[in-house]
Formats: structure tokens, sequence, C-alpha cells
């Protein structure tokens, strides 16, 4: 009998070269991204240099096929894969051919085209985020051309998502499926005539004894500096994550929000920006710039790479320190307090611009939102004090 199965595995470099690794599947099913087992032990791999790939037989000759995917699109990849070599076992047993049916849609070959096209207009973010969604979506409902999609698939998706994700993330990835389902030219609004809907979330910030209590539990330079520059610059995650010493102006106090080509990575609306970094913050900046000269990037790992690991890092800081809640979904299972987040850093920034009494339009200035509606969802819980003072005022009877 044929072999039809498929491994999952990442092509990485170790000390002893570069070798096939078998990816790391975890207790849920899903890949753990970045982590390989080498000679029997669970190994992170994350800031090695690599990419996963498929094995499997055609015939007696091992394949390896290169997936330039993250980890879930990657495992989908295997799993889809391992249906294909088991559909062409079966036909060729039954003396039956496939054959691919001119003029209609592949989804496969269109999501590929989908997702080129998104990259040749140079919105390489968006490419993956729509890779993503379509590729789950596809999986789930085990379409191959276009014309078979009916209103059902997309329901029974909406129904698989609700096992495992939040509304919000529901509604963004629905989004993302109906953007390729126009690009395959499909009547998008027969097929999904009701949108799912989620409740719209105030934005929250940390009071300043969560932060008076973390930092103090903070005894590294480089992460107190990693998650100042969060907090007090109002950075988004990546922006963070890619920030070079190049854009910090020890003298002047300047930090510049660029692009950065060498690392693949793009502001977000293509908006620069410049920000005043706090005295106190600055002269540590200084302080530590003075010790680390050869270092580029400012929150980078201790190989001076991309430091990906900033919530994971969070997590664990907030942990130590007894900082847990205690009370949410995620103390009670993982012991990792889903109230401490790296966007909550971002927030608390807007928020202390806003108490501090910069006008609305500097503000979003320094945060970089594009547009007033983004910006006053983060401002409209800040004027409870006021509204309240006021509504105390009334003289009702």
């Amino acid at each position: 009998m044929a072999n039809t199965t498929v491994r999952l595995f990442r092509r990485t470099k170790t000390d002893s070269g570069w070798g096939h690794y078998p990816a790391v599947i975890s207790a849920n099913g899903r890949v753990k991204p970045g982590w390989v087992t080498i000679a029997g032990d669970v190994v992170d791999v994350t800031d090695t240099d690599g990419y996963y790939e498929l094995r499997y037989y055609r015939g007696s000759q091992m394949i390896y096929e290169r997936l330039d995917h993250g980890a879930s699109q990657a495992w989908n990849a295997c799993k889809r894969k391992e249906q294909e070599l088991s559909a062409r076992v079966a036909a060729r047993d039954a003396g039956l051919e496939i054959v691919e049916i001119p003029g209609r849609l592949n989804l496969r070959k269109e999501l590929l085209r989908f997702v080129q096209a998104a990259i040749d207009r140079d919105a390489k973010v968006a490419a993956r985020v729509y890779e993503s969604s379509a590729d789950e979506f596809l999986t789930i409902i085990g379409r191959t051309y276009a014309d078979e999609i009916t209103p059902e698939d997309l329901l029974k998706y909406q129904r698989e998502l609700r096992r495992s994700v939040a509304d919000r993330t529901i509604s963004n990835r629905h989004a993302n499926v109906r953007a390729f389902l126009r690009w395959c030219e499909l009547d998008v609004k027969a097929l999904s005539p009701i949108l799912p809907k989620y409740e719209k979330t105030i934005p929250q910030a940390y009071s300043t004894e969560e932060m008076r209590n973390l930092f103090a539990s903070i005894h590294d330079a480089k992460l107190r500096n990693t998650y100042d520059i969060l907090l007090q610059c109002g950075l988004r995650e990546q922006e963070a994550v890619f920030l070079p010493w190049s854009n910090i102006k020890l003298d002047t106090g300047v930090l510049q929000v660029r692009s950065q080509p060498a690392y693949g990575f793009k502001i977000k609306d293509k908006e620069q920006r410049d920000l005043v970094i706090p005295a106190d913050l600055l002269g540590r900046l200084r302080e530590y710039r003075e010790q680390h000269l050869s270092e580029k990037l400012v929150t980078g790992t201790r190989t001076d790479r991309p430091n990906q690991k900033l919530l994971r890092t969070l997590k664990r800081l907030v942990q130590a320190a007894g900082l847990n809640c205690g009370y949410c979904d995620s103390c009670k299972e993982h012991d990792e307090c889903e109230n401490w987040f790296l966007h909550k850093f971002r927030a608390t920034a807007i928020t202390n611009w806003h108490r501090s009494g910069l006008d609305t339009r500097s503000i979003m200035r320094l945060s970089g939102h594009s547009d007033m509606e983004t910006l006053m969802k983060y401002l409209a819980p800040l004027g409870n004090d006021a509204i309240r003072e006021r509504v105390n005022n009334i003289k009702w009877r």
C-alpha cells in the first residue's frame, strides 16, 4: 500500500549545521511555533534561521517540500497534502484519474494569486493576514472550486471559529474571507448577508500602582527600558520589536518611528512620526547605550535579533511578581493573567497624554492614529469624572 503519511518538519541551522527536525505538536493538536525535536529533546529554535517543510514519499523517494508559511498555515498545508495523497491513492486503486476541470476557479490556486497580489501592492502584513484566514476557511469547508461554495460554508466556518476564538476575531477573519471571495468574483452578499457581530470594548489602561509594582520587579536594564518605551512612548508592539538605536536620538531626546526594510517591517499606514522621550527614560537609555555600543536593536534578544517574545516575557514577569489577578479564566487555567498584555501599555500612554492636557490633534500625531474615530475609543472613557460631576450638578426636581 502506498505511503500517504505526511509529517511537518522545520529545516533549521544548529551548531552542527543545517538539518531537518520534526515540528513539535502541542496537546491541543496545533504546532508550537518555533519548537522542534532534536535528538529526543524539545528545543526552541525561534531565533535561528529556518523554515517549515513537508516530508512525504513519492514511491520510495523521500520528498521535502519547502513552505514559506508560519506554524499554523504550515500545519494546515500538512493536513491538505495528506488528504491529497490519500485521494490520489484511492483514485488510482479505483482505476480513476484525478483531472481538474478547465474554466473553474481552483480555490487554492486563487488564494496564491490573491496573496501575491497583496504582496505586489506592498501590503505584506495584509497578505499574511489574508492567507491565514482564507487558508483556515478552505481547510474547514473542504471545497475545491469557487462555484462550490454555499452560504452554509460561511456558517460552518463561523461555528468552527466559535469553538476557540472571540467574537471580534471571528468578525475580523470573516472580513478577510469575504475579501478573498470577492477576489474569486463571488456574490459575497448572497453568501453571507448577515455579518458576524461583536461587542465593542473600551480600551483598558494600567493603573499607576500596577506600573509601579511591575517596574519594581524588573531588574534587567534592557527589559526595563523595553517596557518603559512601550509605556511612555506608546509604541505598537512591532514598532518596539524592530526599533534600532539609530532611531533613538539621544542628543535631542527624540524617538523616530520608521519602517525597517532590513527586517521586512513597515510602519502602519506608512505614517512616520517623532516622539518625545521623557527625561527619566532618556537618561537611562543614554546610560545603557554607553555600555552596549555594539547593539543594533533597542529591544533585541541577547543575540541582537528582533525579540518576538515580549508578551511571553511580560506574562512571566507578572506571574513572578505576584501581580496576576487570580480571577480571570487564564489565571485559573494557565496561571497567566489575561489582564496583562502589550497593547495595554499603548492605551495607558494615550490615556496619560490626554490627562496631561495634550490636545487631540497632538495625541493623534504621537500615537500614529490616522483617523479621529479610532482615537476617540481611547479618549471616551477618560471623561467619566467630568461627566459624573456635571450629572451630579443637574437639578432633577
